[in-house]
């Protein structure tokens, strides 16, 4: 099955105001579009975001703010999440099989934790921040090849070798377990789980970010450029 996802993981089911938050994000006008199961809705067209919970999390899919927080530096929206939700990992994870295009970061506290991206055209583009746990299982069936290359040798395939980027979508559903108790992929009662649909006015970052009671400081000045380079494969 190809996969293709983009959402941002709150993990917290905190109650707050969901047209405040999205305002504080950008995103205004709100409408409801309707509630659909989060399997056809994981990788959602660009003028429409869904939210739910599941699991003790919020879960927002939605396209381009996830994409922007693959970088080493906390995103506008990571900043401004951190805020309202304390002590809390927001997690972003990104799918796109036809380039096989993967990644995932976490944020806590205002500060980026990890961050990796890659494709199958770029190769691992950021990698940032210390591994964690739930890396460690498909990290040790992996070596590094004199010119830098990692591949990786599978267990349950042991004939054959993989490229980083036929991988990529394997940490993701490893990293998943942590916020769904299982893997992204194997999470049937998830799939089942219906989201509610809002279409929506994008609106100037700035401006969002001006409304909203967040430090300025705590925003940072490189998290505004939102167009990076290696975004237009997506």
């Amino acid at each position: 099955m190809g996969w293709k996802a983009s959402m941002i993981i709150i993990n917290s089911e905190q109650t707050f105001d969901q047209q405040e938050l999205f305002e504080s994000l950008g995103y205004f006008e709100l409408e409801k579009k309707g509630s659909e199961y989060f399997d056809s809705i994981m990788n959602p067209e660009e003028d429409l975001l869904y939210i739910g919970k599941y699991k003790g999390n919020t879960i927002i899919c939605m396209q381009g703010l996830p994409l922007e927080s693959m970088e080493e530096s906390l995103s506008n929206a990571e900043s401004i999440l951190s805020f309202k939700f304390p002590d809390t990992d927001i997690t972003t994870f990104i799918l796109h099989s036809v380039v096989n295009l993967w990644g995932y970061s976490i944020a806590k506290n205002g500060k980026k934790v990890r961050v990796r991206i890659g494709s199958s055209e770029g190769g691992t583009m950021v990698d940032f921040g210390d591994m964690m746990e739930e890396e460690k299982e498909l990290f040790a069936q992996s070596k590094l090849k004199e010119n830098g290359e990692r591949i990786f040798v599978l267990d349950d395939m042991p004939e054959e070798v993989f490229a980083e980027d036929q991988v990529g979508e394997n940490f993701v559903f490893d990293i998943s377990r942590k916020y769904f108790g299982e893997s992204l992929d194997a999470c049937d009662e998830l799939l089942e789980t219906k989201f509610q649909g809002y279409t929506f006015v994008k609106r100037n970052v700035e401006m969002a970010v001006k409304m909203e009671s967040v430090p300025v400081a705590s925003i940072s000045d490189s998290t505004m450029e939102l167009k990076k380079p290696w975004w237009k494969f997506w």
